[in-house]
């Protein structure tokens, strides 16, 4: 396998994180009338919405205490823990949301992206994904979620199909195009995974993942020049992502800018992507001895 298909292929796992559905509750402030936890509820996802996430965590946390039979105080805390970062914290509310109340699409949806973000079991958030599937009208967003673990777990023509699915319910997704991408990238059916960027691209152009992925599609379709163009929209959209940087350096070599490709294995060496240090090893020889 060449350099340029490791990178590739490393980097495609990257794509498009899941997305949560709004895990606290619609009502976007308490209401009178209503009992002590919902009202709870409600003024967690209000705090969320202000970026008082701390405050947050602890107001949901006192509506578990208050209500832990509850459902939805576990399935808000499991949306601030997500968005936190914090996986297994996610996770462990989640499954006590679906242990409480098993018939709520969102909370079977949820739980499955939990499963997705930790990495730890793509069958059982496949099994998640199917059980908010079966208790609602098909979701593009499910769907994409469904996709996803699919293609964990290496089932390209059911991902294919879950994704195709969604992307009919919701056209204007630009995530649905960049995972279906992702397929067709490891399918190598190239010039399809560049329409589909494409339209991911024109959907949404904040996203760093549809220029990684592009600019890798490129450089399979030999558009080097194109393919360093993407990379480096990728990086100036905040990406830190050092394989995204040996990319463009693979890339900027290519096209013989062997200055640029020096500093760009040497930024990605630095930041602990150990194949690039051989390789700014090897082009720097290569500089000395043209001078």
């Amino acid at each position: 396998m060449s350099v340029v298909q490791r990178g590739f292929l490393y980097s495609l796992g990257l794509c498009c994180n899941a997305w949560l559905l709004w895990g606290c509750t619609t009502i976007a402030v308490p209401v009178r009338g209503q009992d002590a936890v919902s009202n709870l509820v409600a003024r967690c996802e209000m705090e969320f919405r202000q970026g008082k996430t701390e405050q947050a965590l602890a107001t949901a946390s006192d509506a578990i205490r208050q209500g832990p039979e509850r459902a939805q105080a576990w399935n808000a805390r499991g949306f601030i823990y997500a968005s936190r970062g914090h996986k297994s914290e996610a996770l462990e509310d989640f499954a006590q949301a679906v242990r409480l109340n098993r018939t709520n699409a969102m909370y079977q949806n949820n739980l499955g992206i939990a499963y997705l973000e930790s990495g730890s079991n793509p069958d059982l958030a496949l099994q998640a994904f199917n059980e908010a599937l079966k208790l609602g009208p098909q979701s593009a967003h499910t769907l994409k979620h469904r996709g996803m673990a699919y293609r964990h777990l290496g089932r390209f023509e059911e991902a294919l199909a879950d994704l195709t699915t969604a992307a009919a319910l919701d056209s204007q997704d630009a995530t649905i195009y960049a995972n279906r991408a992702v397929i067709y990238a490891l399918r190598q059916q190239y010039r399809e995974a560049k329409h589909d960027l494409d339209l991911a691209a024109g959907l949404n152009n904040a996203l760093p993942e549809v220029y990684q992925s592009r600019g890798l599609v490129e450089m399979f379709l030999g558009r080097f020049d194109q393919a360093e163009k993407d990379f480096s929209h990728a990086l100036a959209l905040g990406t830190d992502d050092n394989v995204l940087v040996y990319n463009r350096g693979i890339a900027r070599s290519i096209l013989g800018n062997s200055t640029g490709a020096r500093e760009d294995y040497e930024r990605a060496c630095r930041e602990g992507y150990l194949p690039a240090c051989g390789s700014s090893r090897v082009i720097s020889r290569s500089v000395g001895s043209s001078l």
